[in-house]
């Protein structure tokens, strides 16, 4: 729907004539005059709202969209005058917008020929510190255990209190 139309059928909210027609598009519209009028009024007001807001969102999307353009025309505009002045260029780029994930490498090199991402390139998270760090924790707490010790493990991200005790016997 235009703009026009649109502010058309808010002026004849305003001036106190409640429409009996919805136009969507041109050619396609819906009666809504069997309706009372303070039930035509609402419906009015929110599907001008939708509208409104439809407009915001694709509006949002046209921004993101225009970014990523102007980013990969940028990325490929250096790659292509590295690669022209005889060195070799792998360029990747990670984004999350409105639009969705874009992923890309740009290159003259093999990793580029590939087509794949390394792992932090693409966002993945790396757990392999985590695991070494349970891992001797629990190495520590085995060996405590084993040897009768006292452990008490406090951990305030996590909220977390455990005390255990073993005695020798």
């Amino acid at each position: 729907m235009s703009n026009n139309t649109q502010n058309q059928q808010l002026q004849k909210i305003d001036s106190g004539v409640v429409p009996t027609t919805i136009s969507f598009t041109p050619g396609a519209s819906m009666d809504i005059g069997w309706l009372p009028e303070e039930e035509r009024k609402a419906l009015l007001v929110e599907y001008t709202q939708g509208m409104l807001d439809i407009g915001k969102k694709a509006q949002e999307l046209h921004v993101d969209s225009a970014a990523l353009k102007k980013t990969l025309d940028d990325l490929s505009l250096t790659t292509r005058g590295v690669a022209e002045s005889g060195n070799a260029v792998t360029i990747s780029h990670t984004q999350t917008t409105s639009i969705g994930r874009t992923e890309v490498i740009m290159g003259n090199t093999q990793q580029a020929q590939s087509g794949k991402l390394s792992k932090s390139q693409s966002g993945e998270k790396d757990w392999t510190p985590y695991y070494i760090f349970g891992g001797i924790l629990a190495l520590v707490l085995i060996t405590a255990l084993m040897n009768g010790y006292c452990v008490i493990l406090h951990c305030k991200s996590h909220h977390i209190l455990m005390v255990i005790h073993l005695l020798k016997t």
